[in-house]
């Protein structure tokens, strides 16, 4: 019997480089914007190709001619190539650096404070993604001075390779002194470097469950949470539980803290928002100290049709003697730390007075609308 195949439908991406252009990457929203993820083949040495299935014409992208971003591509003057879409024929006029390729297995050795409990290497050599097991180095042994770990890794561009290390499986925990990478920087098969401290230290034993109960913006269907502990990547972000009420809860296992957003669409851009419509900072939070954490999101920097937008508070409210006091309530009223912690909530109609508050700023929530205020 015979079996016809139909092949799946693909996006042809073909561009002519500079001569002298020894390899061709392409990064952009067909793969998470990495790099040295995509390379494509060579065709003769100026033109370079690649069939894309998963691409489409609207999606942005660039050419590089290497695995790192000091290989992006420019224009003719040396200034930066605006974000492309589909093209049947591509032309890059120039390159911030050319590539020469330097394809080898190195060994990475790193001294390291006795605090380390766990060590991953991240770098160029794998477009800069999160700490992860694949690159999770081995403990050699524990001398006076420190820990010693290793870790061998492949890399094309050995010899200009970046790296650094993380003493947890997040970027919370990124190596302190030295800050800046290290650079591979040799011709020789081993690299041995000292790390003396880093941002936070992770400790298995330590850890705990995060649960976070977030008040929304009305008409909101879904809220997903991304941060470092996902490896602030959109794909794996974590789709939040509807309560009856109407919030949405996260649980998030075994960490130690965590800095994440909130969104109403697993997309960059429906990232939540202050008061002032623009993207909110980047929260925390800490166990156990966090463990069980209301935070509220006043607003979406870019929602889907059905939220309500965002409505600021008419209402007098003014700071005396460290206590808030709040005019014309009608029904209800909420005041949240910067972070959208649930400072004070009452249910009252007419004049509010806080209790006491820190200085510093809040967010007051009266009848549904929203004000920043400051408490001094």
């Amino acid at each position: 019997m015979l079996f016809l195949v139909q092949s799946v439908s693909a996006l042809t991406y073909t561009v002519t480089v500079p001569a002298g252009t020894k390899a061709c990457y392409i990064t952009g929203e067909m793969n998470g914007w990495s790099p040295s993820a995509t390379p494509l083949t060579k065709v003769n040495e100026t033109t370079y190709t690649i069939d894309l299935p998963t691409a489409t014409e609207t999606m942005k992208y660039q050419y590089l001619s290497g695995p790192d971003w000091k290989y992006i591509e420019k224009n003719a003057d040396g200034s930066g190539v605006t974000d492309r879409t589909w093209s049947a024929a591509d032309v890059v006029a120039n390159w911030a650096s050319v590539f020469t390729p330097d394809e080898r297995e190195v060994t990475i050795e790193a001294l390291v404070p006795n605090d380390v409990k766990v060590l991953y290497l991240v770098g160029s050599f794998n477009g800069w993604k999160s700490p992860s097991e694949e690159f999770k180095m081995t403990l050699d042994s524990e001398t006076v001075d420190g820990k010693i770990f290793s870790i061998k890794v492949f890399s094309v561009d050995a010899i200009n390779m970046e790296f650094k290390f993380v003493a947890g499986p997040a970027w919370s925990y990124e190596q302190g002194d030295p800050k800046d990478n290290f650079v591979y920087g040799t011709t020789e098969n081993t690299k041995s470097v000292v790390v003396n401290s880093f941002k936070a230290y992770f400790d298995p034993d330590k850890t705990g469950t995060i649960t976070i109960t977030a008040t929304v913006p009305a008409g909101t269907d879904s809220v997903f949470i991304q941060g470092d502990f996902l490896g602030w990547d959109m794909a794996k972000a974590m789709k939040g539980t509807k309560n009856q009420d109407g919030t949405f809860t996260f649980t998030i296992p075994m960490v130690m803290k965590i800095i994440y957003n909130l969104y109403n669409k697993a997309d960059w851009a429906y990232v939540e928002a202050g008061t002032d419509g623009e993207k909110y900072p980047d929260r925390s939070a800490t166990y156990p100290e966090d463990a069980n954490i209301a935070v509220t999101v006043v607003a979406w920097k870019k929602s889907i049709s059905a939220v309500s937008n965002i409505k600021e508070a008419q209402n007098t409210i003014y700071s005396n003697n460290q206590m808030l006091t709040i005019e014309n309530v009608q029904s209800n009223v909420q005041i949240f730390d910067i972070s959208g912690r649930v400072m004070q909530s009452a249910i009252v109609s007419g004049t509010f007075v806080s209790n006491k508050l820190n200085k510093g700023l809040y967010i007051v929530k009266v009848d549904g609308a929203t004000k920043k205020v400051s408490v001094k």
